[in-house]
């Protein structure tokens, strides 16, 4: 069902931002499709704060370039809360924000001002945080799935947001002390959202090296958790942390064709130069240098391991999962008949062409079920299944269960 989409012209955007503005007291933004600010609602005192280009520096990065979501996305740094909505006609973000959940105890503003201890005006940016209006995460989640029923004039389930906003609902009541436990778990990039960290492992363990700036390039560590890390004891945790995600990162390596004793060395050797650090950025570097060393000698083994033939095969069927794939396709590809072809990938990979397109697809189909709410029958018709009983089949071969109970084994 397509959304009944409010078609705005750049003065009632505008009239949109200002009215969210005179209703919450929150500021509000309009960033074009070019990463300009052409309308910012805000308070005269608010944008005189010697903090509020910086503030305006890191939408821009949370935002731009904009993704295409169909839902509020909900963010955070620094304590400071906001949410934007895509506006899909202009290819725009409208963001809200900031806000605090809760008053900003003494405790808190300590390490909020050691995060910024080598900027000058702490004093202003205490007046700054305790300017800011207190909505709770309940709060702050209403107001976002108002404006977005009044753009696109669609209900959202709130479970459905919460699910693809885990920092948001890690600053809700829990309902069960697992949940609370993995309120502190943090990802190797992201901190909020474990769908990151299964990508990243994905592209460690298939050598995409030109995959992991998407990621990686965003800092390990908030700068609100810079703040908090300051103390000894937390860089221990972090310490600990990082040391978890190297043991991940050597094995989606070994799983992704490295030699075993390589990637054993290898994790050895950055668990160690982690221990002797006392640093977050340094941390930070031995983190991002460990993902892409690792990363680039899978793709090395993986490039290596067949001959440039079956490789160039594997490369044009990984790219090209959502289209029809034939044979023949590959065979003109490497200029080689059919039949020659068909015996030489089975004889090195051990498996036909076609059975190998097909657990690739369902690979891909894996994906999209953990990490998206995309209906079954979607994933089946875009990856070429257009049998979607065929498709269930196919993949409780390959898995052993059904699409839908290997999609709610994530939802526990």
């Amino acid at each position: 069902m397509e959304d009944t989409y409010v078609h705005f012209k750049e003065e009632e955007i505008l009239y949109f931002c200002q009215s969210l503005f005179a209703a919450h007291r929150l500021s509000v933004f309009y960033i074009n499709q070019y990463g300009e600010f052409e309308f910012e609602c805000v308070t005269s005192h608010f944008q005189s704060s010697p903090y509020y280009n910086n503030l305006k520096f890191r939408i821009k990065e949370y935002t731009y370039p904009v993704k295409v979501v169909d839902i509020p996305r909900f963010f955070s740094y620094s304590n400071l809360q906001f949410f934007s909505i895509y506006l899909k006609e202009t290819k725009g973000s409208i963001v809200v924000g900031p806000c605090i959940h809760t008053d900003i105890t003494e405790e808190k503003m300590n390490e909020i001002m050691d995060s910024y201890k080598e900027i000058p005006h702490k004093r202003a940016l205490f007046d700054f945080y305790h300017s800011l209006y207190v909505k709770d995460s309940e709060q702050f989640l209403t107001i976002g799935l108002l404006a977005f029923y009044t753009i696109y004039k669609r209900k959202l389930d709130k479970s459905l947001v919460l699910e693809q906003n885990k920092e948001l609902e890690s600053t809700l009541k829990l309902d069960h002390p697992d949940l609370e436990l993995s309120k502190g778990r943090r990802d190797l990039t992201f901190h909020s959202n474990l769908s990151h960290e299964r990508v990243l492992l994905h592209y460690v363990k298939n050598g995409q090296v030109d995959k992991l700036s998407n990621i990686v390039n965003y800092s390990i560590f908030s700068e609100d958790e810079l703040g908090v890390l300051s103390k000894r004891s937390r860089i221990r945790s972090e310490k600990n942390l990082m040391i978890t995600g190297v043991a991940l990162i050597c094995r989606a390596a070994v799983e992704g064709g490295l030699n075993e004793e390589t990637a054993f060395t290898l994790s050895d050797f950055y668990i160690q130069q982690l221990e002797e650090q006392d640093h977050l950025k340094e941390i930070q570097a031995i983190m991002t240098e460990a993902v892409y060393d690792f990363t680039n000698r899978v793709q090395e083994a993986r490039a290596n391991k067949y001959s440039r033939t079956v490789t160039t095969c594997q490369h044009y069927i990984y790219n090209h999962l959502y289209e029809d794939i034939t044979l023949d396709q590959l065979a003109q590809l490497n200029h080689l008949s059919p039949n020659y072809l068909s015996s030489l990938f089975k004889k090195e990979v051990g498996i036909s062409i076609s059975n190998y397109i097909q657990g690739e697809r369902i690979e891909e189909a894996k994906r999209l079920l953990s990490l998206t709410a995309y209906p079954i029958s979607s994933i089946a018709t875009w990856l070429n299944f257009n049998d979607q009983s065929y498709f269930i089949k196919v993949f409780k071969k390959h898995t052993g269960v059904t699409p839908k109970k290997y999609r709610s084994s994530f939802q526990e």
